[in-house]
């Protein structure tokens, strides 16, 4: 059994009416780090936004990485996934990995290709494993896909919501052919799929997204056992699927009444039939 916590959208830096919120944004680290000991989580997942501003002050830098130095300290055997939204630069997200490889921390960011401009879906499906180091399951770490992110789907009606469908079937497709027998797959993703509830805040994303058309739940394929949503920041199952969340932002991003939250699973895999 893995015990996964899924969160996103934390936005630090972000000046909320020009008020400064590093105070709450502390608070909320320090929460989640007690959490991380208390509930001996297995796997961390960040599936966006983990700042408000592609150049993040040296301020909000400092208070992420002192956090994951904080959650490994207070649990040693936990792996932390990170994706890069929509707010995020996935360069310089990316750019401490060199300094992380010996660590169970990956920090996801850009799409990289092979030599033959494919994709190169080995980089961003990461192995999850328990205390003892035995693959439980394989996660798909897609960030916040971008033009030139996904593949091109020649003479479609909607380009985008087209090609990341068939991203996701492509990455399934080769983490099911990574693992075996028990081991399930987790993917994530920050978007916006079909049946969303949004908020004002939300809309505005829409906007900075370029007003593209929306992902259908059915992009991800019915074996995946748990979809981590970032993006929205509501906390929400999708079409009813309890599989399928968004874990929602930890702090009020509007005025509007919102219910933000992690998600806290426990899951537990049958053999693959």
């Amino acid at each position: 059994m893995l015990r996964i916590l899924h969160t996103a959208d934390w936005h630090i830096g972000q000046l909320f009416h020009e008020y400064d919120r590093s105070f709450e944004h502390q608070q909320f680290l320090n929460w989640l780090t007690d959490i991380l000991a208390k509930e001996q989580v297995d796997v961390l997942l960040i599936s966006g936004d983990v700042f408000d501003l592609s150049n993040p002050s040296a301020a909000s830098i400092k208070m992420f990485y002192s956090f994951l130095n904080k959650a490994l300290k207070v649990n040693p055997d936990i792996q932390i996934v990170a994706t890069a939204g929509n707010h995020d630069s996935a360069s310089r997200l990316e750019s401490p990995k060199p300094l992380l490889e010996s660590s169970n921390i990956h920090i996801i960011g850009l799409v990289e290709k092979d030599v033959h401009g494919a994709i190169d879906y080995a980089k961003i499906t990461i192995p999850l494993r328990d205390a003892s180091g035995a693959i439980l399951a394989w996660c798909i770490a897609a960030p916040f896909l971008r033009m030139g992110d996904y593949p091109v789907i020649q003479d479609c009606n909607q380009p985008y919501a087209e090609g990341i469908a068939a991203f996701y079937k492509e990455a399934y497709a080769y983490a099911a052919s990574q693992r075996q027998a028990a081991q399930a797959i987790i993917a994530m993703g920050h978007l916006h799929v079909q049946q969303a509830e949004v908020g004002d805040m939300d809309q505005s994303e829409r906007l900075i997204m370029g007003g593209v058309e929306c992902i259908s739940a059915a992009a991800f394929d019915d074996n995946i056992s748990y979809v981590a949503l970032g993006h929205i920041h509501k906390a929400q199952r999708i079409g009813g699927k309890e599989h399928i969340r968004y874990c929602g932002s930890p702090l009020p991003m509007s005025f509007q009444k919102s219910i933000t939250n992690t998600r806290l699973s426990s899951l537990t895999y049958r053999p693959l039939r």
